[in-house]
């Protein structure tokens, strides 16, 4: 019997082989990490349990926005494939679809979001190509077949072992970032899953498990909770405080196995709950209008996934109707910046969800993870002497020239 189903149950009908993988792979990652006396692998083992829905972030980059500011990161993550494979760091990618207006020019039509797991993806192409086949056909509207994706017919790809049809999979459908793009565009062009390295299920698992102990601080002799950037700062990863997920993921575990306020101090056990996934949990759209009118519902369609658990977002007009994503225009605050997936993306909230207990229980001595104090220390998102902010301010420099032409020489830009 498995643990876990297939991502918001959105493929009852694949084989017991990709359950089987899926399943191995998330046991297998939560074991391989320190044991939490806090976290089981198995949310069926806590029996007096409730969904939670405390772990959620805001699915906008938070790194280009801290490091370069909301104009330069709205170009940079708005940037098609380089942008996505740089940038889309938040267990959320998104593509623009663009189409020509009456007068000829190219504008953003659709904003098409995805927060689905390579690895599902990749196990069912691997273990139940049909299947897979058929769910992409059902998201693109058009078949596709194994030679047109892998090169080869699908009885040549059943043959192959599993570690090259996995790497052959990467090859044609991941890629390895933004200079090695994957050499079919059916993901670049559809987004069917997240194909940046840090949305993946070992990232999640593990920013989940970091966030799952009952660290304590020493402070005149009480234990007392400590600060989230004593956390961080305690395994000198100040990078992870510095986007939504990590920082929003780890709090919101930390907070359930280290009750607030409770004395003697109590945590609630917490699992993933089944089936295990990053949801669509928000898309908040209350800020804009078009015409003078509330976006139409009709531009909102979820999909891959039953309700509370959808993980692809289609936001935008039909090809015959004649209005565009930039149409739309804030109606609260002072804000005139058109509207851009970047920002669309900022309207939405991402997550798993947990099932936690309902009964608290108290701390043993054993169980605290004592940390230092660093009270007087603090995080700085976006410094420029931050490595990440290095990296994305030579992105930027490539946005804004991609040959690498020095001005007023006649030269290339060095290395």
């Amino acid at each position: 019997m498995h643990i876990f189903r297939s991502p918001g149950l959105a493929d009852p009908g694949v084989n017991d082989a990709v359950l089987s993988v899926w399943n191995d792979t998330i046991v297998n990652l939560i074991n391989s990490h320190h044991a939490s006396p806090f976290l089981v692998s198995n949310p069926a083992d806590i029996t007096d349990s409730k969904i939670a829905h405390s772990i959620k972030w805001l699915a906008n980059p938070r790194e280009p926005l801290d490091c370069l500011g909301e104009e330069l990161a709205v170009q940079l993550s708005d940037w098609g494939w380089p942008g996505r494979a740089e940038l889309h760091n938040e267990y959320l990618e998104y593509t623009l679809i663009m189409s020509p207006d009456a007068k000829g020019n190219l504008r953003p039509k659709r904003f098409v979001a995805t927060t689905e797991m390579m690895e599902w993806w990749q196990a069912m192409a691997v273990y139940d190509l049909p299947y897979f086949l058929q769910q992409v056909s059902s998201i693109t509207g058009r078949a596709y077949d194994a030679e047109e994706l892998f090169g080869m017919p699908a009885s040549q790809w059943n043959s192959l072992n599993v570690k090259t049809r996995t790497e052959i999979f990467r090859r044609r459908l991941v890629g390895w970032g933004r200079s090695q793009p994957p050499e079919h565009p059916l993901n670049v062009n559809h987004v069917l899953f997240m194909a940046e390295n840090i949305n993946g299920l070992n990232d999640l698992i593990f920013v989940v498990h970091f966030g799952s102990f009952p660290y304590a601080v020493n402070q005149n002799g009480k234990r007392r909770r400590a600060k989230l950037e004593e956390i961080f700062l305690s395994v000198d990863r100040e990078d992870l405080y510095c986007r939504n997920a990590d920082s929003s993921a780890a709090q919101a575990a930390y907070d359930q196995v280290f009750l607030r306020g409770s004395n003697p101090p109590q945590g609630r056990v917490m699992a993933f709950a089944n089936p295990l996934g990053v949801y669509l949990r928000a898309f908040k759209t209350k800020d804009l209008s078009i015409d003078g009118q509330p976006v139409p519902e009709d531009w909102i369609r979820f999909s891959r996934g039953r309700e509370g658990m959808a993980m692809r977002l289609e936001f935008g007009p039909n090809d015959d109707d004649p209005r565009f994503l930039d149409d739309l225009i804030w109606t609260k605050g002072a804000r005139t910046t058109p509207v851009s997936g970047y920002l669309l993306a900022r309207l939405i909230e991402v997550g798993p969800l947990v099932v936690i207990g309902n009964t608290p229980r108290q701390i043993a001595k054993d169980e605290f993870l004592d940390i230092p104090s660093r009270l007087g220390s603090a995080i700085t998102r976006g410094l420029p002497s931050y490595e990440r902010c290095k990296e994305i301010a030579a992105f930027a420099d490539l946005y804004e020239n991609p040959l690498g032409v020095v001005p007023g020489t006649r030269g290339l830009r060095g290395d």
